[in-house]
């Protein structure tokens, strides 16, 4: 990987319901938003102990969350104006309703410590 920033693209698909990751020096993972959280969402759900883990982005978000004690999420509260109209703001509520039932599960399945907080 080379250094000051750029972001390196793939075209390596691990989980067809995901768009590709990106790596950058410094970085462990760069991935699209809510699409990726909702599967984390949904694969914390699943999860126990005989669940083995695929190599798709999600995965690997659930793999280091479930290696860590505590968790710090960091929400972005911009609106890709690209996406939808800036005035329905649907895309935040939707990414801090998929953010808080992800801490919910990780609170009460996995007992990890997890806080929020939104900019």
């Amino acid at each position: 990987m080379s250094g000051g920033g750029e972001i390196i693209d793939t075209n390596v698909i691990n989980d067809p319901e995901l768009p590709p990751v990106s790596y950058m020096e410094g970085v462990e993972l760069i991935t699209e938003g809510i699409l990726t959280l909702s599967k984390v969402s949904e694969l914390l759900k699943k999860y126990n102990s005989a669940y083995e883990l695929g190599k798709g982005p999600a995965d690997l978000i659930v793999k280091a969350i479930l290696e860590s004690d505590e968790i710090h999420f960091l929400i972005g509260t911009n609106i890709n104006v690209a996406h939808q109209d800036p005035t329905l703001p649907v895309e935040l509520e939707l990414r801090r309703t998929v953010v808080h039932r992800i801490a919910r599960t990780l609170d009460e399945k996995f007992m990890k410590e997890v806080t929020m907080n939104f900019y």
